[in-house]
This record gives C-alpha cells, sequence and structure tokens, in this order.
C-alpha cells in the first residue's frame, strides 16, 4: 500500500496502531486529524495507560491526543475482518506481525515500509524552525493568570520542589505544571506533569503561564511575552565556591553557551538569592544588576526536617537504624580530549575501607558510606566495583534530604559542601588534584585555604582530619565563616519565595 493511500484505506476501518516506534511521528503529523485511530498498542508497560498527546508532540492537539495506550490484550474485543493495524515498531515489527496473524488478524501495515514513506527526519535547522514556529502560535494564546511553570535538573527536586510545595500550601487555585523526564516521576497529586520531550505540550505550557520558575537557562526556542515573569533560583544555595555562566572563563569559548546565558540576563525577571555574596556573585554571573529577591534558599529548607528525611532514606535503601553514614560527594571533571562542554567523572583514588575504619575508631559504632556522583556523570556509577558497605545514591534527587539524613559529608570542589555546614554537620573536603582543578577546571569565588573544613589531598590526610576531628573548633570555624559571608538560611525561605509569587499572581 502506499503512503498516500491511508486515507482511504483505513475509512472503512477500526485502525489501530501498534508501537510508538518509527512511524507514528510521521503518521500523527500527516493523518492525526483526518484519520479515526481507534486504539494505541506499545509493548511498555510504563507507557501504558499514558495518555498519547502526553507522550508524544505529534499526537499533542489531535483527534489522538486522549486515548490511552493500551496492552495487547485489547485486541480479543476487535474483530479481524473489521479492523486494520498499523505498526510502528522498527525493531520488533517481524515479531509483531507475525502474532498478529496467528490471531487471524490480516490488514496488517508497517508504517516505515509503506511505499512512498519517508523515513528521514527533520534536520536540527528544520526542527528548531518548527520550535519557534510553534511557540508564536502559542504566543498568541490567552495568558493563564494563575499557572506556574516549574523547571528543575531533577524530575522533582532542587529549590523548585521546595517553592512548589509551599506555594500548594498557602495558594491551592494555582496551577502548577513541572516538566518531568519521566512521567511515571511521583510528584504531588496537585501536580500537573508535561514531558520535557513532549516539545508541543512544553511550549502550550510555557507560553500560557504567567510565571516560569527554572534552576537552569530556558531554551532559546520559549518566547516570553512582556506580561510574563521568569524567577530563576539557580541550582546552589546562599554560597557557592566557582565562578558561573559569564563570570567563568570556562564559558567564554564556548559559543552557544555565552549567547544562552545572555539571553537569560535579558529575560530574567528576579533572581532568588540568600546573601550579599550570594547578590554579588549573581550580578556578574548573570549579568544582571537589581533583579533579586533575598529570601535565602528554598532547597536548605530540606535540610530543616532531620527525623523525617533520615526515616524515609533509611526506609529507601534499606539501612539498619543504627548505622552511621558518611556521603562522599566528588563534582564532575571536564573532559581533556572533548573539551569542556562535556563532563567527566575521574577517579581519584578514594580509600573506602582506610576512611571507614578511621571513622570507626572515631566516632565509634558501624559505618556505612554513600557514593553520590554529580547528576551530569552519575550513570557512570553503576559500572564501578564498590565494596558492600559503600552504596551507590547517586541516582536519588533530593541531595537536601540526603544530606539532612547522613552523618558526615565529604567533597571537593562541589557547593553541596556547604549544605551540611547549614545545619553543623562534619564536612571533610577531598582534593587530590587541587592545583590542576583551579588551573584547568574552574576558577574559585573563595580561597580554597579559607574553607572552614579539614582539607585532605590524599587518603592518609582525610583519615588523619577525621580521627583529629574536634567538633567545638569545627563549629567555631563554621559559625566565623557564615557570618563572615552573610549566611542565614533557617528552614522558611520557600516560604518567603511563595509569598512573593503569590504577590505577582
Amino acid at each position: 500500500m502506499k503512503w498516500n493511500e491511508l486515507e482511504k484505506k483505513c475509512a472503512s476501518k477500526k485502525v489501530i496502531i501498534y508501537g510508538l516506534g518509527l512511524g507514528i511521528r510521521q503518521f500523527l503529523d500527516a493523518y492525526g486529524n483526518t484519520i479515526k485511530v481507534d486504539a494505541i498498542i506499545d509493548n511498555d508497560v510504563a507507557k501504558q495507560g499514558k495518555k498519547a498527546g502526553d507522550l508524544l508532540a505529534e499526537a499533542f492537539q489531535t483527534k489522538c491526543e486522549n486515548l490511552c495506550i493500551r496492552s495487547a490484550y485489547i485486541l480479543a474485543e476487535y474483530e479481524p475482518e473489521d479492523t486494520l493495524i498499523l505498526v510502528a515498531s522498527a525493531k520488533r515489527y517481524v515479531e509483531i506481525v507475525r502474532s498478529l496473524k496467528s490471531k487471524k488478524f490480516g490488514l496488517i501495515y508497517v508504517i516505515s515500509q509503506l511505499d512512498g514513506f519517508a523515513q528521514q527526519q527533520d534536520s536540527t535547522e528544520s526542527f528548531r524552525q518548527r520550535l519557534y514556529d510553534y511557540a508564536e502560535n502559542c504566543s498568541s494564546l490567552p495568558i493563564v493568570p494563575k499557572k506556574v511553570l516549574f523547571s528543575s535538573f531533577a524530575n522533582y527536586a532542587d529549590h523548585e520542589k521546595y517553592i512548589s510545595e509551599a506555594l500548594m500550601r498557602l495558594r491551592p487555585d494555582v496551577d502548577i505544571v513541572w516538566l518531568v523526564d519521566d512521567l511515571n516521576a511521583k510528584l504531588p497529586d496537585k501536580v500537573r506533569k508535561v514531558l520535557r520531550a513532549n516539545w508541543k505540550s512544553v511550549l502550550y505550557e510555557a507560553e500560557t503561564s504567567k510565571v516560569w520558575i527554572a534552576d537552569n537557562a530556558i531554551p532559546d526556542y520559549f518566547l516570553k511575552r512582556p506580561e510574563q515573569i521568569y524567577i530563576q533560583t539557580k541550582h546552589w544555595a546562599s554560597i557557592t565556591l566557582k565562578k558561573f555562566y559569564l563570570d567563568a572563563v570556562t564559558f567564554q569559548n564556548e559559543t552557544e553557551k555565552l549567547a544562552l546565558w545572555k539571553r537569560e540576563s535579558e529575560i530574567i525577571d528576579y533572581i532568588i538569592v540568600g546573601s550579599e555574596f550570594d547578590r554579588e556573585s549573581c550580578k556578574r554571573g548573570f549579568g544582571v544588576d537589581e533583579k533579586f529577591i533575598m529570601a535565602g534558599s528554598p532547597r536548605t529548607d530540606g535540610l530543616f526536617r532531620e527525623k523525617q528525611n533520615r526515616e524515609k532514606i533509611y526506609t529507601y535503601y534499606g539501612l539498619k537504624d543504627d548505622v552511621h553514614v558518611l556521603m562522599y560527594a566528588p563534582t564532575y571533571r571536564f573532559s581533556k580530549e572533548a573539551g569542556k562542554s562535556v563532563h567527566q567523572s575521574r577517579e581519584i583514588g578514594f580509600g573506602y575501607e582506610r576512611v571507614k575504619a578511621a571513622l570507626e575508631k572515631r566516632f565509634g559504632g558501624e559505618w556505612m558510606i554513600a557514593l553520590r556522583l554529580h547528576p551530569s556523570v552519575s550513570a557512570v556509577a553503576k559500572e564501578m566495583e564498590l565494596p558492600n558497605f559503600v552504596f551507590n545514591v547517586s541516582a536519588y534527587e533530593d541531595s537536601e534530604e540526603l544530606v539532612s539524613a547522613f552523618n558526615i559529608t565529604v567533597s571537593d570542589y562541589s557547593s553541596l559542601m556547604f549544605e551540611p555546614a547549614f545545619i553543623k554537620k562534619p564536612v571533610f573536603l577531598y582534593a587530590t588534584d587541587l592545583k590542576d582543578y583551579v588551573a584547568n577546571e574552574y576558577e574559585l569565588l573563595i580561597n580554597y585555604r579559607e574553607l572552614p573544613f579539614d582539607i585532605a589531598e590524599n587518603t592518609d590526610q582525610l583519615c588523619m582530619n577525621i580521627l583529629n576531628f574536634n567538633s567545638c573548633e569545627y563549629e567555631k570555624r563554621l559559625n566565623d565563616f557564615l557570618d563572615q559571608y552573610g549566611i542565614q538560611e533557617d528552614g522558611n525561605a520557600s516560604g518567603r519565595v511563595a509569598e512573593f509569587i503569590s504577590a505577582l499572581l
């Protein structure tokens, strides 16, 4: 059968699409509003029960939009002679066709093999033009006065998580929309999830939202209207170790990134900050002057729920109640081969067994170690061979819950190091490549040697710092440091930001 004969062939039959692979997007683009589809089947249980319009941009705002993805069991409800099946799987179509024929279905067509079917995808330039055109169409729609769009690095974490929860408590009438990478991610019932890959749905929600709240750069195909408000939260708390964005030499040779962050400086209405240090570093990093909400750091509110977080995390990882945990959280490095646009994890020789022995000698009890790699390289942890007392928490989205639940944190250059300090938990630094990092990775905003944490450049020094740890001296250094930089996190920042947003609405 020819591709352009589909409408005629399907007119008198009940049409079923089998699979969400090669061909379904082109089919929906061409026929989503002209050919009546009775059902869509996919064997992936994670997709079953989801609406086609939620999963596929091409199904959004078509007649197929509200069709739920079903399992193959629904075929029992159809008479083979009255049914036409379009197979949209590129890898398993032989197996699927064989199965369908065994069930006496005869009108079966593999979409990608139809005469005249164009398999080529849009070029990058062509696809970007489609994005801009669709955004332009959506930007003519009315803005929904009480709709707030949240976008975070994670599915549900960071400042955005705590702001949205505070906003839900304060304003139950607000329509809260979250961009997620997985529609199965667990979010509060009142939150509407939108799949980030579904570009039509994302643009529709973005262009009709009154407020955008994000911790990363907004895509350049989002068209911000004058009556919309964009609040940038960044993804760290009220103090950070490294220069960032427009203030970082790292970005100066990255043309696309530089353009993206310059655009950010033009469209940002407010940035949430928690100290004068934070404000000044954001002025340089974002290239703005007077666009700040001095409210504290909403993500740090999670640190002040220690009992609740400990119970949650210990249950999640099946830890014994009396075990103590050190979290080792190194950050990424740039790829020496591919350049500074590529992040990678480096093996830097953390002596797990010796560190465990030092912990048990200094603090007593049984100790385990939780490994948390930076989100951009977290997949590497799955390939690591780790001792049986080390467990991987890299995939857990809310780092504040981990910091709050565990006893001690060890890091290198991650600004996560400051968050345990806000609640007076011990922090140790393990920086085996300090000279190389400062020379080749990031410029620092703070002299590394002036941080209030004990610094080790090898395992011997780290173990010695653990064995010699003095909590009274540590807390004094910590208080002096936090006072010096004007840091006063109190667990109520998200409430203050929610009140600010409520006033905007």
